[in-house]
């Protein structure tokens, strides 16, 4: 019986994966590129691969936490800006180092300062913007 479904599970597994992957919002797209290729996280991902797999992690990525449109997004919760978060993947956690947030109103990019609970206004490229108001 555990192998039959196990089997189930895995055959379902497999086609939901040759549907191939969602993908977000053309929006959230370029608010990914706005973030990841901005000075500051470019500054906090150098080499940071090598360190989390040097201390027995797997990875490394951007997360869009919460967002305008939610659904189309692929976020976990609706809010007024992009929220963004830089996660180190352990085999036993997700560790959270940072957060982003990219506020499309203000074209700002600003990195939030949890511990004293402020947005920092960061550099991005601006050429980006034209892209991200195109749709």
């Amino acid at each position: 019986m555990k192998n039959i479904l196990f089997l189930i599970l895995t055959l379902v597994f497999s086609v939901v994966q040759s549907k191939g992957q969602v993908k977000e919002s053309y929006k959230a797209q370029i608010a990914y590129k706005i973030v990841e290729t901005s000075p500051r996280c470019q500054q906090l991902t150098k080499g940071l691969g090598e360190r989390v797999k040097k201390n027995g992690g797997i990875s490394y990525g951007f997360m869009l936490e919460s967002s305008p449109n939610p659904r189309t997004d692929l976020s976990g919760s609706y809010s007024k800006t992009y929220n963004f978060s830089l996660h180190q993947n352990y085999p036993d956690r997700l560790m959270v180092t940072n957060y982003f947030v990219f506020d499309p109103k203000k074209k700002q990019l600003y990195e939030n300062d949890v511990l004293n609970g402020k947005l920092i206004p960061i550099p991005f490229d601006k050429k980006l913007l034209a892209l991200f108001n195109k749709k």
